[in-house]
């Protein structure tokens, strides 16, 4: 699974993300296939009544995965082993044994029409393939950038209330957050997925662009939908994972009607801070010693220092040196060079504190947080967050630790990257929590279809 931390990598993950690459190369993977070979598959399955799995790509694992989303809140990647024949480990994102195998049928016309699903001893399970959703492919502008995406509404006319899929760090594409809210589709809301800046169809470049920047590319996602006529412009509202909480207020404050806003595993203080808070409960939980980490953490220190202020190279430079001497070359994200881009990099986003905007933000708004993300740290940021909605007046506004959730809301055993690939499923309460406070809000949505 890949590293994710909020903006980008720091010297502790990077150097822990080379080791787990190294470890990588012991394992046997699957045979590689084209994804649009996958793309065949995507689609909406039905078990039975209220019962449903979402195939779609997913790049969580790494890119070109088909994975299966059951709304019970089981996650697999689905592994080929020929036509229409995959199989399924006991995780997320595990190839290396077999846990259930999957089989797709085709009827007239050779399309794929379903799958049957079996798990070890167990009888196998029926799924039809079913069209209870309408895809539009649409895109919009903020200033010179193009954003391209899919709106995917329920297959019934009339307006739909809509949410905006906010991206979190790297190159997202319109299909990486979808997971976490497609089970709303069916309840009657329409979902806009677009892809990042200089990702997919969509031009620009987001290593380039500011946390405004990427608000204001939110923003032309808003005044797009409110446009269109299978659209409640009243009842267009947000979701975003991770780098999304800092970017969705900013949008929120700067869209007049903005309907509500959704943060799953959102910061409530700056991108540097949770950083360090990542990589000492990272490379904690993988059992290096404590000198080693603290170590690293006074580097990081001391490198943020330097972006911020200009002052105290001189010391940044000695302690990268002699770390260097014990564990080889940093990666390229602790440069050894004034000049070096990447220290632009860290003073556009790394510094920004989301409190001042919080404080202005007064749409509904609800935010998750998982008990054991390592990156985002759940007491320490809900609590942030309660102090800037307090501050702002809002008067509704719901902030919830999510047991045993980790930062994608997996149900975890210790919240670290390590062990993501080896999760089964969503926590149960992710969807729970999510369905009963939009049931309150959003007219035309049902919590139970």
């Amino acid at each position: 699974m890949r590293t994710r931390i909020g903006i980008g990598a720091t010297f502790g993950s990077a150097f822990l993300g080379a080791l787990m690459a190294h470890a990588a190369l012991q394992t046997p993977a699957a045979p590689a296939v084209d994804e649009t070979v996958f793309r065949e598959y995507a689609g909406v399955y039905q078990w039975g009544p209220n019962a449903f799995v979402y195939l779609q790509m997913w790049d969580e694992g790494k890119p070109g995965q088909l994975v299966a989303f059951d709304e019970s809140g089981e996650v697999r990647t689905l592994y080929p082993t020929e036509r229409d024949h995959f199989f399924a480990g006991p995780g997320v994102s595990v190839s290396t044994s077999i846990e259930s195998r999957i089989e797709f049928q085709r009827a007239r016309g050779n399309k794929i029409a379903s799958l049957t699903w079996q798990r070890g001893g167990v009888a196998p399970r029926l799924a039809k393939r079913v069209d209870i959703e309408k895809r539009e492919d649409i895109d919009f502008s903020n200033g010179d950038v193009r954003l391209a995406g899919t709106l995917i509404s329920p297959a019934r006319g009339g307006k739909h209330p809509a949410i905006i899929l906010v991206h979190g760090s790297g190159a997202e594409n319109r299909e990486y957050i979808l997971p976490f809210a497609r089970f709303l589709i069916r309840r009657g809301i329409a979902v806009l997925g677009y892809d990042k800046r200089g990702v997919g169809g969509s031009t620009g470049d987001w290593k380039t662009a500011s946390f405004d920047d990427l608000a204001g590319d939110v923003v032309a996602a808003f005044n797009c939908l409110k446009t269109r006529r299978d659209i409640d412009a009243s009842q267009i509202g947000l979701l975003g994972v991770s780098q999304a909480g800092w970017i969705m207020p900013l949008a929120a404050v700067r869209a007049k009607g903005m309907a509500f806003l959704i943060s799953i595993s959102g910061a409530g203080v700056p991108a540097a801070e949770t950083t360090i808070d990542e990589t000492k409960n990272e490379m904690t939980t993988r059992g290096m010693k404590p000198q080693t980490i603290a170590q690293i953490i006074e580097i990081m220190k001391l490198q943020y220092q330097f972006a911020r202020t200009g002052q105290g190279w001189d010391e940044y430079a000695t302690a990268r040196e002699k770390f260097a001497a014990r564990m080889g070359p940093p990666p390229d994200t602790f440069p050894g060079k004034q000049d070096d881009p990447y220290w632009e990099f860290l003073r556009r986003s790394y510094f920004y504190d989301p409190a001042a905007t919080l404080r202005k933000l007064q749409v509904p708004t609800l935010a998750l947080f998982g008990e054991l993300d390592n990156n985002i740290l759940a007491e320490k940021n809900r609590a942030a967050w309660e102090a800037a909605l307090r501050a702002s007046g809002n008067r509704d506004y719901t902030l919830r630790i999510l047991p045993k959730a980790d930062h994608i809301q997996l149900e975890a055993k210790v919240g670290s990257n390590e062990e993501m690939p080896s999760l089964h499923r969503f926590v149960p309460a992710y969807f729970t929590t999510i369905q009963d406070w939009l049931a309150k809000r959003i007219r035309g949505f049902r919590a139970s279809p």
